[in-house]
């Protein structure tokens, strides 16, 4: 059953991709808080959002579902007229209760136990001074989602290290949507660029605000003392980013949007860190992202850490 429906979400990725066009780039990323590589491996925590992975496919050209949408995205400059390239994904997101160190169930009164399988859709555009990005997001929460199943696996996989955790109450399954707007200044100061951004989201998924700033630092000279001269091509870059989400809808958290099921009440505003470091060579960029998120319901007083992994390859380049 779960070989079915991951081979038939796979196949209407495929068939959403129009092969015709050039591939920009190919990106697999994994999130979990077991990638806190700071902590010890027993210390990590395995809470809140605790594991997602995703797949997505780049290509040259706006996508045929927002070519009516130009107004939304801006048009690519002359000098440019390649700028926009669109994208399209899946995914699983899992989000499980805090339990009790050593323990399998969730502890009362936390947040329920959840997770989305989803796929997405996005069109942007990239000018020297910005990027416009318009994301269609269609995914299911509940059993569908086979989020309860996967962290059995990969748990029953290292059970010294993640422990087996009994699923109690979970989000039910309901299909979810979202319509997201971002936009991102660049503005270049030598090496390093800034990045003022700003992005909302609409939907049964997500509804919320979001502001923040973010920085990147290149430099190919950072590793040319440890690398030999054989090694050119290879860049260090350096990331950061802090930002605020005024959410009004989480549909982990706010839980089914048509039918009654387990929630907690959500804080309102929540911040957000991110500090990455990326590797980059010839076509190929390795990243390692740890990320803060505050607390996002009443229930939970601290701070969530997880972190990325992610293997980007662009064979354009």
């Amino acid at each position: 059953m779960i070989r079915r429906r991951v081979t038939l979400l796979v196949g209407g990725v495929l068939l959403l991709a129009p092969t015709a066009r050039a591939q920009r780039a190919v990106t697999v990323r994994a999130d979990n808080d077991a990638f806190n590589f700071w902590q010890m491996p027993w210390k990590r925590p395995d809470e809140e959002y605790t594991s997602g992975v995703r797949l997505t496919v780049s290509l040259d050209g706006t996508a045929a579902w927002a070519r009516r949408l130009g107004w939304v995205l801006g048009a690519c400059p002359q000098a440019d007229p390649h700028c926009a390239t669109h994208s399209y994904g899946i995914g699983q997101s899992i989000y499980t209760a805090a339990r009790p160190k050593g323990g399998a169930l969730a502890m009362p009164g936390g947040r329920p136990d959840a997770g989305v399988l989803f796929v997405n859709a996005a069109s942007r555009v990239t000018r020297p001074s910005a990027i416009n990005e318009l994301r269609l997001t269609l995914g299911v929460t509940g059993e569908p989602s086979l989020a309860e199943p996967m962290q059995r696996l990969f748990h029953s996989l290292a059970p010294r290290l993640n422990r087996p955790i009994t699923w109690g109450r979970q989000v039910p399954a309901e299909p979810v949507f979202s319509v997201a707007f971002d936009r991102r200044r660049l503005v270049d100061e030598g090496a390093l660029q800034l990045q003022p951004h700003g992005g909302v989201s609409l939907g049964t998924l997500l509804t919320e605000a979001r502001a923040g700033l973010g920085a990147r630092y290149v430099d190919e000279r950072t590793l040319s003392w440890i690398l030999p001269r054989q090694a050119s091509g290879i860049a260090l870059a350096l990331s950061g980013d802090a930002q605020v989400r005024a959410v009004a809808r989480n549909a982990v958290l706010s839980g089914a949007f048509f039918r009654s099921g387990p929630n907690v009440a959500l804080r309102p505003i929540v911040p957000e860190y991110t500090l990455g470091l990326h590797l980059q060579w010839r076509m190929l960029e390795a990243s390692w992202l740890a990320h803060q998120t505050g607390a996002e319901h009443v229930a939970r007083n601290r701070p969530h850490t997880w972190s990325t992994l992610e293997l980007t390859w662009r064979p354009s380049r």
